[in-house]
């Protein structure tokens, strides 16, 4: 054990990290946080396992291209922030950090995850946005502890249906992928309230009909022709965006949605709004540049709550009157 101190002392000093650890053993045995972020470290030591206090631990914006199998015995560590390295694989020890309830990996080169990682049972906020994953193991629907869930920006084609037991996940990102399906699973995801799915290649939802707490959904730059759930079940909804898909209508169930302030389907071919749009009450900001609607409809007019509205690229479509819009991008 002393001769693991030794050696981290003598990393921090070849390091040039004397400012930021102390060399004094006492405190090395006894530190709880550390941050070393910024610091361009290359390369952590197999003796870095003496930091057996540590509960905070930031690593980000340096040039790692690996963890030591050593950071496995933090075992009291809580929080893990380690984006903007260079790191291809994680050391299957990370699966022993049995109090981890934070862990940001965002801005790496992962293109796998060990099974181990999915023995964090801990975890509340886990986010690998921006790697090269390419797949994902059933394992991690072991993860029930679950608030928040990134993996925006990754190589993903299909997803475990694995999401039954995360009934706290509020949040849940999936953008940029390569998702053509969504697993039947999603729909069990009981406290959902932001689901981002943008910039995938779905075609199909599963039942989104029981997410009635969802605040905000981004379905934008798909291959959706139709919206094939009961959308109006969304009662909650605030934000809904539609943009660049296959859409040719919207769902008259839309007009139900009285909490709905955001409405983006632009860059879709849509040939006409629901009659009763004006049923929208609270709606803010209303978006369907770059479609083929031709005439909008009457009830347009009611939107008292409308401050922006963008509606050009469409066939010749005139600004609304009887609106006190902020901004049109027609005059």
């Amino acid at each position: 054990m002393k001769s693991d101190i030794e050696e981290f002392i003598r990393w921090v000093k070849s390091n040039g990290l004397t400012s930021t650890i102390s060399t004094h053993i006492d405190d090395i045995n006894m530190m709880t946080h550390l941050d070393l972020s910024k610091k361009k470290i290359r390369e952590l030591p197999e003796s870095f396992g003496v930091l057996k206090n540590l509960s905070v631990l930031k690593l980000s914006n340096n040039r790692l291209q690996k963890l030591p199998s050593s950071i496995g015995e933090l075992k009291n560590l809580k929080n893990f922030q380690c984006e903007n390295n260079l790191l291809e694989e994680l050391p299957s020890s990370i699966g022993n950090l049995s109090k981890l309830m934070i862990l940001n990996l965002n801005g790496n080169r992962l293109e796998s995850l060990p099974e181990e990682i999915y023995n964090l049972s801990s975890l509340t906020r886990l986010t690998f946005a921006a790697n090269k994953i390419k797949s994902l193991s059933k394992g991690l629907g072991k993860l029930t502890k679950l608030l928040y869930l990134s993996f925006d920006t990754n190589e993903l084609e299909e997803l475990p249906d694995a999401f039954s037991n995360m009934k706290s996940l509020y949040y849940l990102d999936l953008s940029y992928n390569k998702l053509n399906y969504l697993p039947e699973s999603i729909s069990k995801i009981e406290e959902l309230e932001t689901l981002l799915l943008e910039g995938n290649q779905l075609k199909n939802l599963p039942s989104l009909e029981s997410h009635d707490m969802l605040i905000k959904l981004d379905l934008s730059d798909n291959s959706l022709n139709q919206l094939d759930f009961n959308v109006s079940k969304l009662e909650d909804l605030k934000i809904l965006i539609l943009d660049n898909n296959f859409l040719k209508s919207l769902p008259d169930e839309i007009c139900n949605l009285k909490n709905l302030t955001n409405l983006s389907i632009s860059s879709n071919s849509l040939i006409s709004l629901p009659q009763n749009i004006g049923a929208l009450q609270n709606l803010e900001e209303l978006d369907i540049e770059d479609n083929e609607i031709e005439k909008l409809p009457q009830s347009i007019s009611l939107l008292k709550n409308l401050k922006n509205l963008y509606i050009n690229g469409n066939k010749d479509l005139k600004r609304p009157q009887g609106l006190d819009l902020e901004y049109c991008d027609i005059d």
